[in-house]
C-alpha cells in the first residue's frame, strides 16, 4: 500500500475513507517563503479537517473543519512535500523493521504519525515495533487505536491485520491476536489461511472450541490444506475433541477423509509455519518462513 493520487489530485494511504488526504500550502504573506503550509484530510463529501504545520512542518493549533470546494478552490497539493514527511517516513520505517532496526523504525513511523495520525501503514508498522522491543502496553495502546479508527479498511489491508495478529500471539497476547484474524477475515472472508491462524492462536490460548470452529472455517473452504489438515492429525492424535455436538460430529466426518501428504503438524509445533493470506487470483501464496 503506498500513498496514491485520488481523483481530486490529493494523495490518499489506501483507505476509501481519505479519497483526499495530503499537505497543501496557501498563499500567506507573512509566512516564511509567502506560503503557510497545511494538512488536509477529507471527513466526507463536503467538508475536510485542516491543522497548520510550522516551520518545523509539525502540527500546531487546533484542528478545524472547512467546505471542501473552498479547499480546492484555495489551497495547492504539495506532493512532494507530502511524500517527503510521509510515505518515505513510513518507506523508512518498513525498511528498518524489516532489517530488526525496531527502534529506528519506531521513530520514523511516529514522525509520521505526528502529522497523519490516522496513517493505516504508519499505525501498523508502529504496533509491530512496539512489539518486537517487547514494549506490550504501548503495543496494547496502538492496537486500541487502530480497532477503533474510522478509516474504511478494504482487502489489500488484510496482510497488516495478518501480521500484527502474528506478532501479537508470538507474545502470548491471544485475545488481541483473535480479533485480528476476526478483523482479516472480515475484509476477506473467503480466505482459509487466516482462519487457519486463528485456530492456531484459539489453540494456543487452550480454547479448543474456538480452536475447531476456526479450523472448520479453514477446511470448509479449502479441504485439502495440507497445513489445517495436519493441524487435524495432530489434534486427533493429542485426543483434543470438541465440546459442541456439531463441531464433534463434522470433525468426525472430516478425520475420516484422506489427507495429502505433509509433514507432522507436531515438528511444527515449537515453532510453525504461519500462513500468509492469499492475493487475488493467488494460488494459496505461503510464507516460507518459520515464525
Amino acid at each position: 500500500m503506498i500513498l496514491k493520487k485520488s481523483k481530486t489530485g490529493a494523495l490518499d494511504d489506501g483507505a476509501k475513507g481519505a479519497r483526499l488526504k495530503g499537505v497543501f500550502s496557501k498563499p500567506d504573506a507573512k509566512a516564511p517563503g509567502g506560503k503557510s503550509f497545511w494538512f488536509i484530510k477529507e471527513i466526507d463529501e463536503r467538508a475536510v479537517s485542516l491543522r497548520r504545520l510550522d516551520e518545523n512542518m509539525l502540527p500546531t493549533g487546533k484542528q478545524t473543519l472547512a467546505p471542501r470546494d473552498s479547499i480546492l478552490m484555495d489551497y495547492s497539493l504539495e506532493p512532494e512535500l507530502g511524500y517527503k514527511l510521509l510515505t518515505q517516513r513510513v518507506t523508512r520505517g518498513d525498511w528498518y523493521r524489516k532489517q530488526d532496526k525496531n527502534l529506528e523504525a519506531k521513530i520514523e513511523y511516529q514522525q509520521a504519525l505526528r502529522i497523519d495520525e490516522e496513517n493505516i501503514r504508519a499505525n501498523f508498522g508502529l504496533g509491530l515495533s512496539y512489539l518486537a522491543l517487547n514494549q506490550l502496553e504501548k503495543a496494547r495502546y496502538v492496537f486500541t487505536n487502530i480497532v477503533g479508527m474510522d478509516e474504511s479498511f478494504e482487502e489489500e489491508h488484510k496482510h497488516l491485520f495478518n501480521e500484527f495478529g502474528i506478532a501479537l500471539r508470538k507474545k502470548k497476547l491471544f485475545d488481541e491476536s483473535l480479533k485480528y484474524y476476526l478483523r482479516a477475515a472480515e475484509l476477506c472472508p473467503l480466505d482459509e489461511n487466516i482462519f487457519l491462524n486463528a485456530a492456531r492462536a484459539a489453540f494456543e490460548k487452550g480454547d479448543l472450541d474456538l480452536a475447531f470452529e476456526n479450523l472448520k472455517k479453514t477446511l470448509e473452504r479449502n479441504p485439502n490444506l495440507p497445513q489445517a489438515r495436519a493441524f487435524l492429525g495432530y489434534l486427533r492424535k493429542s485426543g483434543a475433541v470438541p465440546t459442541n455436538p456439531k463441531l464433534a460430529a463434522y470433525f468426525r466426518w472430516a478425520s475420516s477423509k484422506p489427507a495429502p501428504a505433509t509433514r507432522r503438524f507436531e515438528d511444527d509445533l515449537a515453532d510453525p509455519l504461519e500462513r500468509e493470506p492469499d492475493d487475488e487470483g493467488d494460488e494459496g501464496d505461503e510464507d516460507d518462513a518459520l515464525d
